[in-house]
């Protein structure tokens, strides 16, 4: 009897529903389908004719203990498969609807055999076919052997495509695969279409899953059948659960209410392969230090993974194909110095990976044989992808990844990359003034460029230059220009992070801060000479932020000394030992004009503060800027000017009005709204400056555009 291949599968119509796989093809072409729609479909076939229940569905697809909208859920999942065998509810043809009872399948169903005969001799003509076939195949043999020998080339792999995942309006974040590689769920942000979504790999229309606008960072369960994803709200960061197909989310944890710089990255979550853990940043009150914890799905109990480190921010956990590890980015509280690690999920000593002290865009990725780890890192100047062996080696760069790659997340079969790409546009306005308090003309653009980073501008004290940082050439670097944007030149070569330029008084010198290994620093570059110099502040701390005293005797600066909170101190510029300034904590400081106060801000705490130079209390004299807006006010003679960044939120989803420069006098103790910063797309502020003569202000816009990109036949 011939030696057959048997393989199940059911036809009807023109479609197949292949079981061992789990595949719906048309013609023979695989159709995309959900998990749960494809495991309705097979109950059905598997009873043509007789009615399945909501409740066998409801059994059938989840567990007891998930918490799930299962009317929606079954819903949801059975729109998925009437759409991809082109079925109506109205005049079904194949799945008919019995109300409030159920469903039944009503099709014609045929069972085929996929028959694979072997072949089979006999007789003396047999004989000889077998002889011939043996020795024509030794030649070959022979001939394939020596050829192979002389030629040494590889196999020609197929080539890489490079393609949009979606196209929404918005900004589309944070991809990550479902366990079968079919799906990419994402958050997206945009005007009145903010939230979590899924789409299946191949164009057809996402599946809103969510409609807050502080929504982010979705991991799918290992089963596929939920996501977990996390929400910021005025009560503090929660993980919430939701079905995959839609449904009614479940608040699983709460934490705290307070969020340290750039904290969208840190909110990252991932899924433990056997579905009993979502990895997450803890992060303590202080925001000075944060740790990779696991929470348990069935009881909502944290244990903490890694151990804190002072001043340390651990976050963007991923856990390895096996479970048995967890890649992290521990980076430091004051800035954008980080690195990426792992440590065994039974607990233990991180292991380092990388020693580049860069800055890495979002959490990492493991490829499914578990043996490198994708991450996104600016350690050769502009972000891109990387790949490093899993337990230690040298970083090299991923094919098929531009510049501004973030979020990368690799398909489950190892086939499929897909990650954030970032663009930006930075503009740097000039608002003149008539008085101090309102504006004469309309804001002019001084600088626009399409660099991921330029701002923070600051005047020079005779108001003809402009210094401020800028990435337009890879590196965080300081350059400066004239007044009305031209001449523009590299005032800084270090290939590292360089930022927050402020001239001296006499206009001779920028006081910077630099990165150049753990910790920043504060340098001093000379405007005559074009060189830079480390200025002596305090050693194996993190030194920024550095401003002069209105005499340019003195550089204030801040510290985390003792890997304490940040406190405010002052060095002579000529030399001398360090002097604390505050106690209760202090960043970013000004001199008041006449020399008797000292305004600045605080790491853990919103507002501007004051306190007089010849002893005396503090005192918050404004509640803004809020947040890590830290850079967007500017001390003038009788008050402040500040932007004032104002979101309302409706049903959860964010309207945001055009940001506002306002004064603050004070005397009066008023506000006075001087321009609007209007934007059709979304932006952020990084960065506002007075002339000395108080008739202008710089301030640096910055509007982003994200979509998510697809790359096939990744290797």
């Amino acid at each position: 009897m011939a030696a057959v291949h048997r393989a199940q599968v059911l036809f009807f119509g023109p479609f197949e529903a292949h079981f061992e796989t789990q595949e719906l093809k048309r013609h023979g072409i695989r159709l995309r389908l959900p998990r749960q729609s494809f495991q309705i479909l097979g109950l059905l076939l598997e009873r043509p004719g007789q009615l399945i229940t909501r409740v066998e569905l409801q059994r059938a697809l989840w567990p007891s203990d998930t918490f799930v909208d299962f009317e929606k859920g079954i819903n949801a999942a059975i729109t998925r498969l009437r759409e991809a065998i082109g079925d109506s509810v109205e005049n079904p043809r194949y799945i008919e609807t019995l109300s409030r009872r159920g469903y039944r399948f009503i099709g014609t169903l045929e069972t085929r055999e996929m028959v694979a005969p072997a072949p089979r001799f006999t007789g003396l003509k047999s004989r000889a076919l077998q002889l011939s076939v043996t020795a024509v195949f030794a030649t070959v043999c022979i001939v394939g052997t020596w050829l192979l020998s002389r030629v040494q080339s590889k196999p020609l792999l197929p080539p890489l495509e490079v393609m949009p995942l979606v196209g929404l309006p918005g900004m589309e974040a944070q991809p990550t695969f479902s366990p079968d590689g079919n799906q990419v769920a994402f958050a997206l942000h945009g005007k009145g279409n903010s939230g979590i979504y899924t789409v299946m790999v191949g164009g057809e229309k996402p599946l809103r899953l969510t409609t807050n606008s502080t929504d982010s960072c979705p991991t799918w369960s290992p089963d596929g059948r939920q996501i977990a994803f996390s929400r910021y709200s005025q009560e503090g960061i929660a993980i919430y659960l939701i079905p995959a197909l839609g449904g009614t989310e479940h608040r699983l944890w709460l934490g705290t209410s307070t969020l340290p710089p750039g904290w969208a990255s840190g909110r990252s979550l991932d899924w433990s392969p056997d579905g009993k853990f979502v990895a997450f940043s803890d992060l303590q009150e202080d925001r000075t230090h944060a740790w990779i914890s696991l929470l348990s799905i069935a009881d909502s109990t944290v244990r903490r993974l890694t151990p804190p480190q002072t001043q340390s921010l651990d976050y963007g956990p991923a856990f390895s194909p096996d479970g048995s590890a967890v890649a992290f980015v521990r980076g430091i509280t004051s800035g954008v110095v980080e690195d990426l690690y792992v440590v065994p999920t039974a607990g233990g000593e991180p292991k380092r990976l990388t020693f580049d002290n860069a800055w890495l865009n979002g959490p990492p990725t493991w490829t499914p044989d578990g043996r490198d780890i994708i991450f996104s890192s600016r350690r050769g100047g502009l972000a891109t992808l990387w790949r490093i062996p899993a337990f230690g080696g040298a970083p090299r760069p991923v094919s098929g990844a531009g510049a501004a790659a973030a979020f990368p997340s690799i398909s489950p079969k190892g086939n499929s990359l897909a990650y954030q790409q970032l663009t930006t546009k930075n503009t740097l306005w000039r608002l003149n003034l008539r008085d101090e308090r309102t504006q004469q003309d309309p804001p002019a653009v001084v600088i626009s460029d399409r660099s991921l980073q330029t701002s923070r501008a600051q005047f020079s004290p005779d108001g003809k230059r402009i210094v401020f940082e800028s990435d337009r050439l890879g590196y965080s670097e300081i350059w400066a220009c004239d007044s009305d944007g031209s001449n523009c030149g590299q005032l800084t070569s270090l290939r590292g992070i360089a930022g927050a330029p402020q001239w001296s008084p006499d206009g001779q010198y920028v006081a910077f801060e630099y990165r150049p290994k753990e910790h920043s620093e504060v340098y001093i570059f000379e405007v005559a000479s074009g060189l830079s110099r480390l200025h002596t502040t305090l050693p194996g701390a993190d030194n920024g932020g550095p401003n002069w005293s209105r005499d340019g005797k003195w550089i204030y600066f801040y510290s985390n000394r003792g890997g304490g909170a940040f406190q405010l101190w002052k060095t002579r510029v000529d030399g001398g030992p360090p002097v604390q300034v505050t106690r209760n904590g202090g960043i970013f400081a000004a001199e008041s004009v006449d020399g008797r106060f000292l305004y600045y801000l605080k790491f853990e705490s919103t507002g501007i503060w004051r306190m007089p130079l010849n002893g005396g209390e503090e005192v918050r004299i404004l509640d803004r800027p809020a947040g890590e807006d830290w850079w967007n006010w500017a001390l003038g003679r009788n008050g402040i000017y500040f932007v004032d960044l104002v979101t309302r939120t409706v049903s959860g989803e964010a309207s945001p009005r055009p940001a506002i420069v306002k004064f603050f006098d004070f005397a009066t103790r008023e506000e006075t709204s001087i321009s609007a910063v209007p934007s059709d797309k979304p932006s952020y502020i990084f960065g506002l400056a007075v002339s000395s003569d108080q008739r202008s202000i710089l301030y640096d816009q910055r509007e982003y555009e994200s979509s998510i990109v697809l790359v096939r036949n990744f290797q």
